[in-house]
Formats: C-alpha cells, sequence, structure tokens
C-alpha cells in the first residue's frame, strides 16, 4: 500500500508539472490582426500604460478580439515573469468568454506593442524570440511516402511567378489524401475557373503545374501538434525552412485541421482549414481558398477604396466581416488609380498585365524599412511605383510579410 500511495504521488506530480507545462506554452504569444473598436482598445491599454508608469512599475497587457467586441487582461508589477504572463492570459480568457468567445494573445508589454499587423489577418509570433532561431526536424514520416505524392516543389515549366499549392496535416492527423486523390487539384482548377469569370474572362491564377500536365501540389507534414494561429509563426518558419520559399511564388495551403478561423493569410503563405466549422462543402472551400489568396497578394492594401482592417466595405471576395464575403472583385479590380496596387496587375495572374507588380517585393520592402520582414529586392523602388499617401505612409505595428522568416 505504501508503494502504490508513493507512485499515485508521483502521478500527480508529474501530470501537474505536464499541465503547468501546457498552460505556459499558451502564454507569450503574440496577437496580430484588425481589432474590433479599435480606438477604445487602444484608449484602454493608454490608461493602463499610464497607470504602470505612475507607479514606476511594469505592464504586462493581453487582448482579445472577434466581431463582436474585445477583452483584456493585464498586471501592473514589479517584475514580469511566467506567473504574471499566466495570471494576465488567464484574466483575458474570462472576459473573453464572456465577450468575444475567442482566444487571448499578447498586446504589449509596457510601452512596446508587439501586437502585428492590426491591417490584416489574425496571426501570431512568439515573443520569447525571432522564430528565426528556431531550427526544425524536417525528416519525413516513412508512412508519408506513397505513390503520386510530392515532398519538394518540382520542376517548374515556365519561369514566371506562379502559385503552388500544398497540402498539410499535423504531425498525428490522419492522412486524407487530398494531394494524390485528385479532389484537391479538381477543385482548384475550378476556382481558377471561377476567378476567369469574375475577371470576365480576363485573367486568372498562373498555377504551377509539373512537366505532366498535372497540378504541382506539395505534402508536408509538421513535426508538432501545432494548434495555434498561422500567419507569421511556425507554419511559415516550417514550410521555409522546407524550401517553399522563392519570392516569385505565392504558397497556398490546403491545411487538413481543425480551427476557428476558415482560413489566414499574409504575404507570401496562406491557409484555409478543411475541418473549420466555416468550411462545410466544396464551394466554402472556393468561397475560402479565393478570400485568403487575395489576402497573401496583399489585398486589401492600405490604400484601397474602402478598406477595413485588410477587407473591404463593399462586397467583395475580401469583403469579410463588413461587406460580406461574395463572388466579386469590385474596387479590387481595374480600379483606375495607378498610385494604389491593383489586383489586375499582380505578377501572379495570366496573362500578366501591361504594368505587372510582385506583391511580394511590394510588401517586404515596405516591411523592411520597419523592421518586420526581409526585402527579396533590395533595389525595389516601391515608392517611386505606388505613391498613394495612405500606402507611403507605412504603419509599422500593421506592416509584415512572411517571406524568409525562419531562415
Amino acid at each position: 500500500m505504501k508503494k502504490i500511495f508513493i507512485v499515485l504521488i508521483a502521478l500527480v506530480f508529474y501530470s501537474t508539472l505536464f499541465l503547468t507545462n501546457n498552460i505556459f506554452a499558451e502564454i507569450k504569444v503574440t496577437g496580430s490582426g484588425g481589432i474590433h473598436n479599435w480606438n477604445d482598445f487602444e484608449k484602454f491599454y493608454k490608461k493602463q500604460l499610464k497607470k504602470s508608469q505612475k507607479k514606476k512599475q511594469k505592464l504586462i497587457f493581453y487582448g482579445s478580439t472577434s466581431g463582436g467586441g474585445w477583452a483584456t487582461g493585464s498586471k501592473i508589477v514589479k517584475d514580469i515573469n511566467d506567473e504574471v504572463h499566466e495570471q494576465a492570459y488567464k484574466q483575458c480568457m474570462k472576459r473573453a468568454k464572456k465577450y468575444t468567445q475567442n482566444d487571448c494573445f499578447l498586446f504589449a508589454i509596457n510601452d512596446k506593442i508587439v501586437w502585428t499587423n492590426i491591417d490584416g489577418p489574425i496571426a501570431s509570433v512568439n515573443i520569447d524570440g525571432p522564430i528565426a532561431s528556431v531550427k526544425f526536424n524536417l525528416e519525413i514520416d516513412e508512412n508519408d511516402k506513397k505513390p503520386g505524392r510530392f515532398f519538394k516543389d518540382q520542376p517548374d515549366i515556365t519561369d514566371e511567378p506562379q502559385v503552388h499549392f500544398i497540402y498539410i496535416l499535423n504531425k498525428d492527423s490522419k492522412d486524407n489524401e487530398w494531394d494524390i486523390s485528385g479532389k484537391m487539384e479538381k477543385e482548384l482548377l475550378a476556382v481558377n475557373e471561377k476567378l476567369l469569370k469574375m475577371t470576365k474572362g480576363k485573367q486568372k491564377f498562373r498555377y504551377d503545374m509539373r512537366e505532366d500536365g498535372k497540378l504541382d501540389i506539395s505534402f508536408v507534414r509538421f513535426n508538432k501538434q501545432y494548434k495555434g494561429n498561422y500567419g507569421m509563426n511556425y507554419p511559415d518558419a516550417y514550410l521555409t525552412q522546407k524550401g517553399f520559399n522563392d519570392p516569385n511564388k505565392l504558397y497556398f495551403a490546403w491545411a487538413d485541421v481543425k480551427h476557428r478561423d476558415g482560413g489566414q493569410g499574409g504575404v507570401h503563405h496562406g491557409y484555409i482549414f478543411l475541418q473549420s466549422k466555416y468550411i462545410t462543402n466544396a464551394d466554402k472551400r472556393m468561397m475560402m481558398t479565393l478570400h485568403e489568396i487575395l489576402h497573401v497578394n496583399g489585398f486589401a492594401w492600405p490604400c484601397t477604396k474602402g478598406n477595413s482592417n485588410g477587407h473591404t466595405s463593399s462586397s467583395t471576395v475580401i469583403g469579410g466581416p463588413v461587406g460580406d464575403d461574395s463572388y466579386r472583385l469590385g474596387v479590387l479590380y481595374d480600379h483606375g488609380d495607378d498610385t494604389c496596387p491593383d489586383f489586375k496587375d499582380s505578377a501572379f495572374l495570366d496573362p500578366t498585365s501591361n504594368n505587372p507588380f510582385n506583391p511580394v517585393e511590394l510588401k517586404c520592402a515596405m516591411a523592411a524599412e520597419v523592421g518586420r520582414g526581409k526585402a527579396p529586392n533590395e533595389n525595389y523602388d516601391w515608392r517611386k511605383r505606388y505613391s498613394h499617401k495612405k500606402l507611403q505612409k507605412i504603419k509599422a505595428k500593421r506592416t509584415w510579410c512572411t517571406y524568409n522568416v525562419g531562415n
């Protein structure tokens, strides 16, 4: 009995330690993307910051947001440690349960706002340090090696910019073989035909095709069960280290995982989540794919007419929570303003316009200026190309790109 009691105590101890480590794994993750009622949120943060400065102490500030509101959790303390992070995070989650029904993320440490891309889709970055410092285990699981499957980008049939597709699984996820069954290819080709109709027969995406005429789809299995946000985080870094990092390609993944969002995307890498409650059929997959690929192309830009946190206030394919999504391009396409990027000029469309631009070069050059990314072409004079005042004035906390992240 004594031995059994000791064993039970040991099990409780290690279980508690394991659970504690899991809690700490959820803190220190910074948020990214639009914040509902931003002015009120910012006002409350500044109020807390002023309190901490008056007391000559330090501030930890977490936030949560959704289409319905926002919630916060904060601690004013002498010293910042994991325990303080956990307290602020838990306080935020308690309020978020009532006001946002969404996760909480780190917004600021003292007067340093670490929440990024307030105009863009929700994403996250680890505050402990640059993700580029992490080197991942990139070994391929032998069970994933199946006929017709490719783990690397296959030889290109053109030097033109193109969109490359990836089928992604978590470490222990079931392989539903979307990449080799023909289902993913069939639906993605239908997506492109839909875009062709939306441009009135003028343009569609230039897909990355194999020499045998098939769509080039790569397979990637993460080396862990990842449940967080995708932009500027582990997934982008993992794909980059896998070699999916060509500035003349946009990388778009169908991730066969559950997620609270239907998709997430930033310039260079984007995703839809096949097991999301928002994606229940082929039409939903088509709409979400088009929506996120537009984000991967940089839209909506700050100068886009009716821009609302990276979406449009009118009904378009990226209408989002304000304008509602529809199979329309509207203000995004052939808008007639040469000072602001036009989707018809994206270098990833075929045929190429007379005045194309590469969204990766543009967004990453902007991000590099404010230390939020790396420019693939350091000589790219984006300010000369686009003179719109809303684009020229870069907002650091809202500007980032995923090129070369993780390398």
